[in-house]
């Protein structure tokens, strides 16, 4: 009999709608029971979305794309020290180990929860107690989760897509089933065979999605929707430099998804909440992992402590005066040892609880969609939507635009959204980290080995086939 692998599938013991989707799991049954019924398979779903939240959400990967590409500086501790953060100081060095890699639960976290999926899929189609719809929507959520850990996957273990010609160094394992102990041991596609499947899994979660979210409860941007898959699909495009595609996806959902930017008059007070296409939703106790990892607290009590992350003068000092976008940053005056003076220190408002656990929002198509529209030769379409949110923050519009002025613009639009590094790198682009640098190793040059995480030692152990990455 072949033995499946699997993560325990995170399950709530749910006794209402409310309780369905804001309680943690926290029961393990077998997975025959679970997934043979209705139930169960949304229970499971619901899992997933929680092994997600954890999963992307992780202090060890969520600033990644800020960390690396200079928008982070560190905050002194209680004591005035200033210095990197032990759980993440490889990383930030750029000489991260396959042996105990800083972010090698994100590696694991991602296959468990992509294995998990794939369990809802294989089951799905026999559910005795659903609809046709009902089962098409809980398998186009669970494909869209699919493609998206895999992206994810794909933007921290692999190089960029053109980093070869014809995209053909390595991308990653791509799982499409549940994995045998002892049967199944799959080797990395290339960059190019990566992206396929990632359509793929895209062009399948499209046809089968439907108007409604498959758990009953919750808002709609609390789960995969008919935007939130165009979204993916929009950004898998424009990694791809499929611009065309790109310039379609992101059109379709800022002209016909109904959700609006948000206005510049609810900018600072909530920024992402009106704007939102993909956010997960807190547990009862409203503990956004977010709001943990940057969010500074007025404390009520007499011990105060703060945030290791905050604003480097070098994204600080790209917002001018009259930008209401520097308003989206808290501004304390810390001890630091060194300092005759007590220095300032910018932390971000951005997941201070009004929008929770961001994923995408809609600002982030207009981007897309400029870029590509750059790429097709439509300057004047790429110009009116980097103005429109520039005009949105209170500024004037440019009169042109390129792909460097674009990406300084995007760098301001989403600094602590994990998005920096990861442009930089699908453009060519080096590392430039100047303030509050503390590493021997601030400007590294592309191309670059360490632009891609090492495979974490136990993953290359089970698997023989896994190729390592280069440098490692």
């Amino acid at each position: 009999m072949k033995k499946i692998i699997f993560a325990s599938f995170l399950l709530v013991s749910a006794t209402s709608c409310r309780d369905f989707l804001t309680n943690e799991p926290i029961e393990q049954i077998s997975i025959t029971d679970q997934l043979s019924h209705k139930t169960g398979m949304l229970q499971a779903l619901n899992g997933a979305y929680y092994q997600l939240r954890s999963t992307y959400h992780s202090e060890l990967t969520y600033p990644y794309g800020d960390l690396l590409a200079g928008n982070i500086k560190f905050s002194p501790s209680s004591t005035g020290v200033v210095s990197i953060p032990a759980k993440i100081r490889a990383v930030y060095n750029f000489d991260d180990l396959q042996t105990g890699s800083n972010i090698a639960t994100f590696y694991t976290g991602n296959y468990q929860l992509i294995n998990n999926v794939n369990l809802i899929l294989q089951y799905a189609d026999a559910l005795p107690d659903a609809t046709m719809e009902e089962i098409s929507e809980i398998k186009a959520e669970a494909l869209a989760i699919r493609a998206f850990a895999h992206f994810q996957l794909c933007k921290y273990y692999a190089q960029n897509y053109t980093f070869t010609p014809d995209a053909s160094h390595p991308g990653i394992v791509y799982n499409t089933a549940p994995l045998k102990v002892g049967i199944d041991y799959p080797a990395r596609k290339t960059a190019a065979e990566t992206f396929t499947l990632l359509q793929k899994d895209i062009d399948e979660a499209l046809a089968l999605i439907q108007s409604g979210h498959a758990i009953p409860a919750g808002n709609t941007k609390n789960f995969i929707s008919p935007a939130a898959v165009k979204t993916i699909a929009a950004e898998i495009a424009l990694y791809k430099n499929d611009w065309q595609k790109a310039f379609e996806y992101s059109t379709d959902v800022i002209d016909h998804s109904g959700i609006p930017l948000t206005a510049q008059n609810q900018l600072v007070s909530n920024w992402g909440t009106a704007e939102s296409i993909w956010e997960l939703a807190n547990t009862d106790d409203n503990d956004s992992p977010l709001s943990k990892i940057y969010t500074y607290v007025v404390s009520t009590t007499s011990t105060q402590t703060w945030p290791a992350y905050v604003a480097s003068d070098d994204i600080y000092n790209l917002y001018s005066e009259n930008d209401l976008r520097k308003k989206l940053f808290d501004t304390y005056t810390l001890k630091t040892a060194g300092s005759s003076v007590n220095p300032p220190y910018r932390f971000t408002k951005k997941h201070n609880g009004t929008t929770s656990n961001l994923i995408y929002r809609l600002s982030l198509l207009y981007f897309i969609r400029a870029e590509s529209a750059l790429h097709l030769g439509n300057s004047a379409k790429a110009l009116n939507d980097i103005n429109t949110i520039r005009n949105r923050a209170g500024l004037a519009s440019l009169s042109s635009v390129s792909q460097d002025i674009l990406l300084e613009e995007k760098r301001k639009e989403f600094a602590f959204e994990n998005q920096y590094f990861f442009d930089l790198m699908r453009n060519h682009k080096n590392i430039v980290r100047n303030n509050g640098c503390l590493s021997g190793n601030c400007n590294p040059t592309y191309p670059n080995n360490k632009f891609a995480a090492p495979i974490p030692q136990a993953a290359t152990n089970v698997n023989s086939n896994i190729v390592q990455n280069p440098g490692y």
